[in-house]
């Protein structure tokens, strides 16, 4: 597991006081959202493709040509390059 998804882990707990009752006060409880867990993922998989997106989107136009030759083959790359890079964004091997 890779430091990122663990940075995500650690965001998706929710932390609940318990009030203090005749001058003691409860433990705190500690919840993991797994909801908001695959939120997060599903956010930071977002990210790596916007930021993706927009270093295409500065590319010269020569650069442009370079690497898009045709519609489909534009697609099909980008989609094997975009499930590539977000296994190695999380550090997932097959």
């Amino acid at each position: 597991m890779n430091e990122r998804i663990r940075e995500l882990m650690m965001q998706s707990w929710n932390t609940y006081y318990n009030e203090e009752v005749n001058g003691t006060r409860f433990p705190i409880v500690q919840k993991f959202d797994a909801e908001k867990f695959a939120e997060l993922i599903v956010q930071e998989c977002v990210n790596v493709l916007r930021e993706e997106s927009e270093r295409l989107y500065k590319l010269s136009a020569e650069e442009k040509d370079e690497l898009f030759a045709s519609n489909f083959e534009i697609c099909a790359e980008k989609c094997w390059d975009n499930e590539v890079m977000i296994k190695e964004h999380f550090g997932v091997k097959e």
